[in-house]
């Protein structure tokens, strides 16, 4: 399991990678019951609404400090309001798109990044006929340009949408232009230098585990089926 480190009372301590994610789903629920003019909720009450145990909400939040009140529970916009500090979204983060392909295309239309304060301030493509037109208001940039369109706009992030086979190359070209995160659909492993964060998005997988559910559940039926009495 790996772990984010968070500095607590002037002390180091590692915080587990899934607690990170679960606090983002807790920030959406916590969005969504603000939006529907919800107040307060409980630990018990939040949980309902997750596929995660009171217990389980109660331990993650403790990383970060106390935030309910005994017998009322959570402020719904004061919590998510700090989950979103916590969790660096409540600025802009300025992200780069490399591969303006389908995928890559699809990905600047995509809403829930601007949503959650994710911007994508430049696309780059190998694809010279590409370069220097746009796509949902963003312009498309050759790869040799990565450098200086990072350094005049304040880029932190890099979404790679590219072939495998081009995955690393363009990791590297990021990384070198001073970027820390990289938000990989290609589906392949990188190596990155440490202090480089490194997501992975393969969708295949993805895709892959529903169908190992459907296979079984279509062997479970088989089994039942068989077993019937004629």
């Amino acid at each position: 399991m790996t772990a984010s480190t968070l500095t607590v009372f002037g002390t180091e301590r590692a915080v587990p990678e899934v607690t990170i994610e679960r606090l983002s789903i807790y920030s959406r629920v916590l969005r969504s019951l603000e939006l529907s003019g919800r107040e307060t909720i409980s630990s018990a009450g939040l949980a309902r609404h997750t596929p995660y145990a009171a217990a389980q909400i109660r331990r993650d939040l403790a990383w970060f400090g106390q935030f309910g009140t005994r017998g009322k529970g959570y402020d719904v916009t004061n919590l998510r309001r700090q989950l979103d500090v916590i969790l660096g979204v409540h600025v802009t983060r300025r992200a780069a798109l490399i591969g303006a392909g389908n995928l890559g295309l699809a990905l600047l239309g995509y809403t829930g990044f601007r949503e959650h304060n994710f911007e994508f301030a430049a696309a780059f493509d190998a694809n010279r006929q590409k370069v220097g037109t746009y796509a949902q208001g963003v312009r498309i940039y050759a790869m040799s340009e990565i450098a200086a369109v990072v350094a005049d706009t304040d880029i932190e992030i890099a979404v790679l949408a590219v072939p495998a086979v081009a995955a690393q190359d363009c990791a590297d070209a990021a990384v070198r232009a001073g970027i820390k995160a990289l938000l990989n659909f290609a589906p392949t492993q990188l190596s990155v230098p440490d202090g480089v964060q490194v997501r992975n998005v393969d969708l295949s997988v993805e895709l892959e585990h529903l169908s190992y559910f459907l296979e079984r559940r279509q062997e479970r039926i088989g089994r039942i089926a068989s077993s019937d009495p004629p």
